[in-house]
Parts: structure tokens; sequence; C-alpha cells
């Protein structure tokens, strides 16, 4: 079971820090899914970013942050240096290291899937399914078996 996060919408700006948040109910996973337009605010962008970062990794929870964040990890530049920065800071890992936009002239990683928990990381692949300029990410992680049997708590008033 899903559920979505709204508490977390108020973060959202239109170009600069689009967002769409939910939690795998029983698994302690919370996955957000963030855009950001090669038009939007970079210091908005960032300071949204620590802003989530802050407020989900004290839940113990595994951050799965994926989405189109039109930072390219594979040039050194200011930007990149300043996000693995930040991603150091709160032990978050980036887990693509291939291109995942190809286009005749260029290779660039404008995509990100970046995680707390690599040791449940399975398998991470990019693959062009042909719907898009930009390559899918598909993740594979392991998580605990959940059971959905119903449990009962005895209470004594004292």
């Amino acid at each position: 079971m899903t559920k979505e996060l709204n508490s977390l919408n108020e973060l959202g700006e239109e170009k600069s820090f689009e967002l769409s948040v939910i939690e795998l109910v029983g698994y302690a996973i919370i996955v957000i899914c963030i855009y950001r337009s090669p038009d939007g605010k970079i210091d908005t962008f960032f300071n949204k970013l620590e802003m989530i970062i802050k407020k989900l990794i004290v839940k113990h929870k595994t951050l799965i942050m994926c989405g189109d964040w039109n930072i390219n990890f594979l040039q050194t530049s200011p930007h990149t240096r300043d996000l693995n920065n930040l991603l150091l800071r709160y032990n978050l890992k980036h887990t693509v290291n291939i291109p995942t936009r190809i286009i005749k002239t260029t290779a660039t990683l404008l995509d990100a899937v970046i995680t707390n928990e690599k040791k449940s990381i399975n398998s991470l692949r990019v693959m062009d399914l042909l719907l898009s300029d930009h390559y899918a990410q598909i993740i594979s992680i392991s998580i605990p078996e959940f059971s959905n049997t119903p449990y009962r708590i005895k209470k004594k008033t004292i």
C-alpha cells in the first residue's frame, strides 16, 4: 500500500522544484520524484532539496530520490560539486553512473536515483523505452517481507 505525503507539497515550486512524494507503507520506504526545469532557479532547487532531505532523513526510512534534475552528473561544474557536497552531508549516494540522455552530439546524465540505503539495491538499469529523449532508470531493491496479518494489542488499565 502507498500513501501520498501531501504535507511536503508545500515545498513545490513550478520549474525550480516540482515534486511528488509517496511512502510504501509497511516497508519504511519513501520515494521522492523531483523535476527541475532547465529554466528553474538552481539556488531554489538546492535549498528545497536540502529542506526535504532534513525533513525525511530523521524518519529513519529508506529514501529514494529520483527524477530529472537537469544537472549533468558527468561534468564537473559548480552545480555538480554543490550537489555532491549536499549528498555527502547526508550520507546519500547517487546510483546512476552512465548517460540517461543520448542524442547525436552529446551524452548526459541529467537524471537522478539517489538513496541512503545502497545495500538494499539489487540492480539498477538504464534503458531506452523509446518514449522520451531520456532513458528510464529501473531500480530493483530488497524489501523485508511484509505481512498483512492483523494483530491485537492487549492493554491492562491500572
